[in-house]
């Protein structure tokens, strides 16, 4: 059996920014001042870590944790607006993988993402992509502001549900450095792939187990992952 862990944006879809536009709306709404995202760095980074950087932009200080998730909250509940009025698309091949995989039995698709569960579901949803996952075994942003401990939660629910797979069975798939340490960090094969905001040689600079500029073709994907 082989495990595969899902980045979302970037990796499996673009929304044209949706979610940063939610932030947007949400600190605008309260704290009443604009935000300007490219004084940021949101790529790779989970939801509640984009929240910390946002609310200590707009108001100069560190925010408290009630704070962070209270503007979490408030996104979610309008981002699904955001993705209706945004022209996002799903990136190459993406569906073709997951359907094909859907049907074998030896592959189990599941999520390690930097989104909140809510978040996650939405724009899978929005975007068709939802029935593709387990959402019940896989891993999200709770409270975290590192991928690494998203990763952790992740192999702690393989170590639970799928004891038998060994380390060389879990790939963690995903188009930032953050995704490809995170998924080091628990010992998975990496898969990068140049559909984000970072390009081949950027992302080839932390050497993952297998760099493409965007996903192949069904079979030549599960050719490759299938090698030992």
């Amino acid at each position: 059996m082989r495990i595969l862990f899902w980045d979302i944006d970037g990796t499996l879809l673009k929304t044209a920014k949706a979610g940063l536009y939610a932030f947007e709306e949400v600190i605008q709404e309260t704290f009443h001042t604009p935000f300007d995202f490219s004084t940021i760095k949101a790529a790779g980074m989970t939801d509640y870590y984009i929240a910390h950087q946002v609310i200590e932009h707009a108001t100069g200080r560190e925010p408290v944790l009630s704070e962070i998730c209270h503007l979490i909250a408030r996104y979610e509940e309008v981002l699904p607006r955001h993705l209706a009025l945004r022209q996002g698309h799903l990136t190459p091949s993406v569906k073709d993988i997951l359907a094909h995989l859907h049907t074998q039995e030896d592959y189990v698709s599941l999520l390690l993402t930097g989104n909140t569960a809510i978040g996650a579901n939405t724009k899978l949803t929005h975007y068709g992509l939802a029935d593709f996952f387990d959402f019940t075994k896989s891993a999200f942003c709770s409270n975290c502001f590192n991928r690494t401990e998203i990763s952790t939660q992740a192999l702690s629910i393989v170590r639970e549900h799928f004891p038998s797979v060994s380390l060389d069975e879990i790939y963690v798939i995903g188009d930032t450095p953050n995704d490809i340490h995170c998924g080091k960090a628990i010992g998975a094969r990496t898969i990068a792939v140049a559909t984000g905001t970072y390009s081949v040689e950027e992302l080839e600079l932390h050497t993952p187990w297998w760099l493409v500029p965007s996903l192949p073709s069904p079979i030549e994907f599960i050719e490759h992952i299938n090698q030992k």
